[in-house]
């Protein structure tokens, strides 16, 4: 069987058809497995973890077309290569299906454009989850961020408004936690860091006996993003630095020396704000 994505969905079907016994390949546009959730060197460490669970990944890979061969599926690659299958499965990511709207007069660019109420441009109609582009957590700029979490926040924010109440949201913030085939991967916030020159700094832990990973993005003395594998013990302190904006004050150096710390952390500096 072969797979075209290896994306948070994409990683979720491979995790149910390798609990079945199937033998899977799996092709990957982009250079690293969970490219929209992972840094570099975590994704690399994704794949390695996958391949020793006897899936077959091809990153910086695309499908260029696919053909019925001797009763099979003949899947050419953009690298010139071709596989066989007996099933191949998209699993290319999602967008909103928000044709249906055309001539509302509704605003929409990639999704239903919302205010920070879930307010749409047209009175008295509201919009919430995947479907909507709503003003980014960091950015304050409208964002396309389907996840789960804030998903559930912006359809309290929208009920609640809709019943004559004045609920605000703070912003989408990208927020994952993903299990691939037994490892545990998660990513908050601008988990991939701001340039230098804009106040930003980071540091990366990597423990390759242990599967472990640890990645924390700074701007100024504020956490604004990190990555994790292998980390599930307090781990929504993570979260919780990012999603309160507290200043870190010393706690920034202390972190940069060494970021398993994280908890320590937002127990001194975010805990009171959460």
């Amino acid at each position: 069987m072969l797979q075209l994505g290896a994306g948070f969905i994409g990683c979720i079907i491979m995790e149910a058809l390798a609990a079945r016994g199937v033998t899977l390949t799996v092709v990957e546009m982009g250079d690293r497995m969970v490219p929209r959730m992972m840094t570099p060197t975590a994704g690399a460490m994704i794949k390695q973890w996958v391949e020793g669970k006897g899936v077959a990944v091809h990153c910086n890979t695309a499908i260029t077309a696919v053909a019925q061969k001797d009763g099979a599926l003949a899947v050419k690659l953009g690298t010139g290569g071709e596989l066989t299958a007996d099933l191949v499965i998209c699993a290319a990511g999602v967008r909103p299906n928000i044709e249906f709207l055309a001539g509302s007069g509704i605003s929409m660019e990639r999704g239903i454009r919302v205010d920070n109420a879930m307010r749409t441009s047209v009175a008295d109609i509201y919009a919430a989850g995947d479907v909507t582009e709503a003003l980014g957590f960091h950015t304050g700029k409208p964002e396309l961020n389907a996840i789960q979490p804030n998903a559930v926040d912006q359809a309290r924010i929208a009920a609640h408004n809709m019943a004559g109440g004045a609920a605000v949201s703070g912003g989408s913030l990208a927020i994952n936690v993903l299990d691939t085939l037994g490892l545990i991967s998660t990513s908050f916030g601008q988990w991939q860091g701001v340039p230098k020159e804009q106040g930003g700094a980071g540091v990366e832990l990597v423990d390759p006996a242990r599967n472990g990973y640890l990645s924390l993005q700074f701007k100024d003395d504020v956490l604004i993003g990190a990555t994790s594998i292998g980390w599930t013990e307090h781990v929504g302190a993570l979260r919780g630095l990012v999603q309160t904006q507290a200043p870190l004050g010393p706690w920034k150096e202390r972190l940069l020396a060494d970021p398993t710390q994280f908890m320590a952390a937002y127990l001194a500096t975010a805990q009171k704000a959460a």
